[in-house]
């Protein structure tokens, strides 16, 4: 892979138009041309996968709510709006990804396992909840969290591509990195260095977070960042 042009990553989907980590939203930012997708798992009360970057749907739907607490059925109700629309979707389950991820084999899917699942279930359990779901699509997934204790277990399986999420740029941060071996790190923009030249070392691909700017995107790529997550996965494909 040449280091010289950004490869997006649509963060959630394409929320500057749709409902993130929306089925409409993943299909838009593929048909787009978007090779690669990143979306956030978190568990119903009955352990089922579902789609959504938050545990409280205050923000998603005006509900004060807690999806890890609801049931499937309760879950299936809720509507998440469209931007600026009085269009809705509903949060999609992890198997209807699957699904729609199976359609299209040149996407690679990163799928973020969320710390609020893992803290109100346990890892164990959590784990158990996704893999055997994700199976059709194993060789499109990575799997990814900010927890090291699940991609430690889960790369000790042998059969997952992985990818940890960094909290801060610290040497304690960079001793976890170097002993996991993710296949991908990733890290906010904002706790990168200044100086990009003083990226780890190692045998992962970094992957960034969030950049909607197509001249921002290509300053990351001069210091070999090619893996660039974007809310606006349309707009940057066509720059």
């Amino acid at each position: 892979m040449t280091h010289d042009i950004p490869y997006f990553v649509a963060h959630r989907g394409y929320p500057a138009l749709y409902p993130e980590n929306s089925l409409p939203g993943i299909q838009a930012a593929i048909q787009l041309g978007a090779r690669y997708v990143e979306t956030d798992i978190q568990l119903s009360s009955q352990l089922t996968p579902y789609l959504c970057h938050d545990d409280n749907l205050q923000r998603l739907t005006g509900h004060d709510i807690y999806l890890t607490k609801l049931k499937d059925n309760e879950i299936d109700i809720l509507m998440v709006p469209y931007p600026n629309s009085t269009k809705s979707a509903s949060i999609p389950r992890l198997a209807a990804f699957c699904q729609l991820l199976a359609q299209y084999p040149q996407v690679t899917a990163f799928i973020e396992i969320k710390s609020e699942s893992i803290t109100r279930f346990g890892l164990n359990q959590t784990i158990e909840a996704i893999l055997p779901i994700i199976d059709t699509v194993r060789e499109q997934s990575v799997l990814i969290s900010f927890d090291w204790e699940a991609i430690a277990q889960i790369k000790s399986r042998r059969l997952y591509k992985t990818g940890w999420v960094i909290e801060n740029w610290t040497e304690t941060q960079a001793i976890m990195a170097t002993r996991l071996q993710p296949d991908y790190l990733f890290s906010s923009i904002h706790c990168l260095p200044k100086k990009l030249d003083q990226l780890w070392s190692g045998s992962w691909r970094w992957v960034i977070y969030t950049v909607d700017d197509y001249n921002t995107a290509l300053d990351y790529v001069k210091a070999g960042i090619t893996l660039i997550e974007t809310d606006t996965i349309g707009t940057l494909l066509t720059s």
